[in-house]
């Protein structure tokens, strides 16, 4: 690939801010949700639903485990904010809620407890139960002790599990989240196209992640929490490590996969290059990884379920005699989280509808232990699906170093 041929450094236009309506719609389905499980209140302490649920935006919360932050949603639809004095002003500023209860933190003692047996006092009881992130792909914000305490105090009340709200809940994404993962995708397709432009010779793996996270940040990314790199002669073995110093030489085959946000929302793909020649095995491999692409995008559709775009991929694979890999699904959900519900696998009987957002993810396994693996990000519509990443070239891109 010649070097010279690379996008322009631009930033994109971003999506506008979130409505007020578009929280409002959230609070109104999650009442409906709590109603249908029987739940009086659901409490989360995570960023993705803390977030979503409150608009409550903020570095300092997720970064330090010093302070918990909480917020409860009744099944009235009442809403309250149990926070740390010093997030007071951050909150008023990107949040819609205005009841909020404070104390003074750290207090290791008391983190807030009080408060929030409180406010669970005077919750308007139906059910007898409050949801919280317990279940599959859940993690909460505070102290295990804290919450088994919390757990006791709420008696008569029981503490249950609250992952079926959350996941319907985040299941079908809006237009205005299907642009904000539109918008990054974009952004990472476009330093994907860039990245054979700022490979030198000598680099190692994390001098090259270095220069594709500031490339990605440059152009308008927030973040780029996750950026795994595999590479070796010949092709890579793992594709969730790095980046390690190894040097990057002729003879490799390595991959980038990208974890990159904007505005609380990911991207979620990869892509594949060679330093040099593509040997004959992998460029064999990798046609029929794009196949196999091509027909999980076409398997994503309304009637169909996320075993359904498993089977359409691996079918393509296991045709030709190619075995695959180990990831354990062929892709998953995509949003607020890097991944999210369903799995693209034997068994997720998941029916898509249109506005979920997933990656379609075949891989394979070949050589000595060797795995070769395509992505793509894309949204279920009424008709086909729409992909949010821009396609990747057939063939692995070749740089000359």
């Amino acid at each position: 690939m010649n070097k010279k041929n690379v996008s322009k450094n631009k930033r994109r236009r971003e999506p506008s801010q979130f409505s007020r309506a578009e929280f409002e719609q959230r609070i109104e389905r999650a009442c409906r949700l709590m109603t249908r499980e029987k739940l009086d209140a659901l409490l989360v302490t995570s960023e993705a639903n803390m977030e979503y649920l409150s608009g409550f935006v903020t570095q300092f919360a997720w970064n330090t485990p010093t302070r918990p932050w909480y917020f409860v949603l009744t099944r009235t639809g009442k809403a309250t904010a149990v926070i740390p004095e010093v997030g007071l002003s951050n909150w008023r500023k990107t949040s819609w809620v205005k009841d909020i209860r404070t104390w003074l933190s750290p207090r290791p003692e008391n983190e807030g407890l009080d408060l929030l047996e409180d406010v669970f006092s005077r919750v308007k009881r139906k059910y007898g139960q409050v949801g919280a992130e317990l279940g599959a792909e859940s993690r909460i914000g505070m102290p295990v002790a804290d919450l088994l305490r919390l757990k006791r105090s709420l008696r008569p009340l029981s503490m249950v599990d609250g992952f079926q709200v959350l996941r319907a809940l985040r299941l079908v994404k809006s237009p205005a989240e299907v642009a904000r993962v539109r918008h990054i995708c974009q952004i990472a397709s476009d330093t994907f196209d860039a990245l054979p432009g700022f490979i030198q010779a000598g680099d190692n793996e994390k001098d090259l992640v270095r220069k594709f996270q500031a490339d990605l940040l440059i152009r308008g990314a927030d973040k780029t929490p996750y950026t795994a790199i595999g590479s070796g002669r010949g092709g890579y073995e793992s594709i969730i490590m790095g980046p390690t110093t190894r040097r990057l030489r002729k003879g490799d085959i390595f991959l980038i996969d990208t974890g990159a946000r904007f505005d609380g929302y990911f991207c979620d793909f990869d892509r594949n290059y060679s330093i040099g020649k593509t040997p004959d095995n992998v460029r064999h491999i990798h046609d029929f990884l794009f196949r196999a692409t091509d027909a999980g995008i076409k398997a994503a559709r309304p009637g169909n379920t996320a075993a359904d775009v498993f089977k359409a991929q691996a079918r393509v694979l296991t045709d030709a005699g190619i075995q695959l890999g180990n990831v354990g699904r062929f892709g998953h959900g995509l949003g607020k989280v890097l991944t999210e519900p369903p799995s693209n696998k034997i068994g997720d009987e998941t029916p898509l509808v249109p506005g979920m957002v997933l990656t379609i993810e075949p891989n394979a396994m070949y050589g000595d232990g060797k795995i070769l693996v395509h992505e793509e990000n894309l949204v279920v519509t009424e008709a086909n699906a729409k992909l949010l990443s821009r396609r990747a070239p057939r063939e692995i891109p070749e740089i000359d170093l």
